[in-house]
């Protein structure tokens, strides 16, 4: 489809990790910055030692963490090799996958993934390995954006295009074998792994710049890029390789939902969901 995907565990990612995709997940990082108030975390960590970042993309938020703690030793994994060269001194980034056994001798203190929903195929078996891998006291926190759209006046009506494409991506990932719609679950999940003190944080997040808050405003005229952008990454992979859709198809369902994005009097939101828990001593 014209686009780049990682080359280790061919097809187990759906996601490219091309140049275009990359400043996306830059730009989610800066939406999660301002939406936190420049806060990386929300689990109560004390001078953790060692770090794991899953996933971690860019690396942005390894390379943050690792600036603002540099006591702590970070590990940053991903499937691709699309970090920087240019890196803290108490950081490195490995090419591996964390769906598989993991392979690290140490135990670590705070295990962080950001954007998880979606990318994973058995969430009880990675809270197990999560749990197993950090030291009595450690911490592990997952955040990430809910694929839905919340409205709370009449321009609902205006979702049909929106709500058919969520619905697709749901039921192309469900057939991909990683499911979007598992992040109301991570609380109890995370219960049953063991994990104590879990709490959950969520915070709302505008599709567009409609709100009259100024820091909703530009919250959403960073989400609408994020948005514009990160379904053609999303759908491209899953339409044609799952549902069997041709690319042209793909872009003329696109245009219709990049519409209501664009639409001034849609005022839809998400929520974001930060789930946190502490390893008993």
């Amino acid at each position: 489809n014209g686009r780049r995907y990682q080359s280790y565990r061919t097809g187990a990612h759906f996601i490219p990790n091309d140049e275009h995709e990359q400043d996306r997940m830059d730009l989610t990082h800066h939406i999660y910055m301002l939406l936190t108030g420049g806060n990386l975390y929300f689990a109560p960590i004390s001078n953790p030692r060692r770090v794991l970042d899953l996933g971690t993309g860019t690396g942005i938020w390894a390379i943050d963490f690792a600036d603002q703690h540099p006591n702590s030793f970070v590990i940053g994994n991903d499937l691709s090799p699309i970090q920087p060269s240019w890196l803290p001194p108490n950081l490195i980034f490995e090419v591996d996958d964390f769906e598989s056994e993991w392979a690290h001798t140490g135990k670590f203190d705070f295990i962080h993934s950001r954007e998880i929903e979606g990318m994973v195929k058995d969430f009880d078996r990675l809270f197990e390995q999560a749990f197993d891998a950090l030291n009595p006291g450690g911490w592990l926190e997952f955040q990430s954006i809910e694929l839905a759209r919340r409205c709370d006046d009449d321009s609902y009506h205006l979702a049909a295009a929106f709500d058919r494409w969520r619905d697709l991506v749901h039921s192309a990932a469900q057939g991909f074998g990683k499911r979007f719609d598992t992040i109301h679950s991570w609380p109890d999940r995370m219960k049953r792994t063991g994990f104590t003190n879990v709490r959950r944080e969520i915070l709302n997040l505008p599709f567009s710049p409609w709100p009259k808050d100024p820091k909703l405003k530009e919250l959403g005229r960073y989400q609408q890029i994020n948005l514009l952008q990160g379904m053609v990454s999303y759908s491209l992979f899953l339409f044609t390789n799952v549902l069997g859709w041709s690319q042209a198809d793909v872009y003329a369902l696109l245009v219709d939902v990049q519409a209501v994005l664009r639409n001034p009097a849609v005022h839809f939101y998400t929520r974001v969901h930060f789930v946190y828990g502490q390893k008993p001593y």
